[in-house]
């Protein structure tokens, strides 16, 4: 019997490269024995809004292709949708971090290959009072810059470099104040950044030997970096960070399955790069196995 497959491709991704592959890639899921069926991401239908107008029922796989941004959407409309197929993931953005985390190839043909002979790997996810996201919500003064610059500004500077020439340039007295309620202890202060991710980098910073991170244990890895007071106390931060000491009066990193931020006015929050709104409130909690993902 025939497998059904649903291929959503934002084809304005990676300056079009997957409007240059589309021929193969159908071709190869064809060869692999599924009948497709295929919907580009337009303005006003994007991945999600066409998910809320399909039915999932009857498909073996639902395909996204594009940047995390374009998962983002394909992961918040598939949850709505009782027992959703297994989820591919074709990485075809300007930033493609989480595929990064999941080791999927950066070549096409190689990660469709990756969907057709893989198995389904149970992902958590996070819940931002009711929206979801893959692998990273974040606050702050550079946190946009830094989850929505183009791909190829962060790989000629790199994702720490970039951000400590955030920190660099960010005025004195730039700050967000907050109430953090986390495993059981409250953390106050003025802050310049904060996220709550599941990624094997917090905020573009590798995290390798500093926190166990793993994408399907139910808990995301949490840091918050305190406001520097001055000069003095930016250049001990930028150092700080060169180092990759976290451990330090300026970083809080720990990893939670649940945690409140407060802040005494509305905060903008950025989701996989993608706009999360403003608030004064919000719970994160981490949903666990929430989907499958072909890996």
């Amino acid at each position: 019997m025939e497998k059904k497959a649903l291929l959503l491709y934002n084809p304005r991704s990676g300056r079009g490269t997957i409007g240059k592959n589309i021929d193969m890639i159908l071709q190869k899921f064809c060869h692999a024995g599924y009948e497709m069926t295929v919907y580009p991401t337009i303005e006003g239908m994007g991945a999600q809004e066409i998910l809320d107008h399909h039915s999932v029922t009857g498909y073996d796989l639902v395909v996204c292709a594009g940047g995390d941004g374009t998962l983002h959407h394909t992961t918040n409309g598939l949850l709505r949708h009782a027992d959703p197929p297994v989820l591919g993931y074709l990485p075809v953005g300007s930033t493609n971090d989480y595929a990064s985390s999941l080791g999927l190839p950066k070549n096409v043909a190689d990660a469709v290959d990756v969907i057709i002979n893989g198995s389904p790997r149970p992902l958590d996810v996070g819940d931002f009072g009711g929206e979801l996201f893959n692998y990273v919500a974040a606050f702050g003064a550079f946190a946009a810059v830094s989850y929505s610059t183009a791909q190829s500004l962060k790989n000629s500077m790199g994702h720490l470099a970039y951000i400590i020439e955030g920190i660099k340039n960010l005025p004195i007295g730039q700050h967000y104040p907050a109430r953090v309620e986390i495993n059981g202890q409250v953390i106050e202060g003025d802050f310049i950044f904060g996220t709550v991710c599941n990624t094997n980098y917090i905020g573009g910073f590798s995290m390798a030997g500093k926190v166990d991170t793993c994408l399907d244990d139910g808990q995301f890895e949490v840091l918050l970096i305190r406001e520097p007071k001055n000069v003095l106390e930016i250049n001990a931060l930028v150092t700080k960070l060169l180092a990759r000491d976290f451990e330090n009066d300026y970083m809080f990193v720990t990893q939670a399955d649940r945690v409140k931020f407060t802040f005494p006015t509305p905060t903008a929050w950025t989701l996989d790069g993608e706009e999360g709104g403003e608030t004064t409130e919000v719970e994160i909690v981490v949903r666990p196995h929430a989907f499958r993902m072909q890996l």
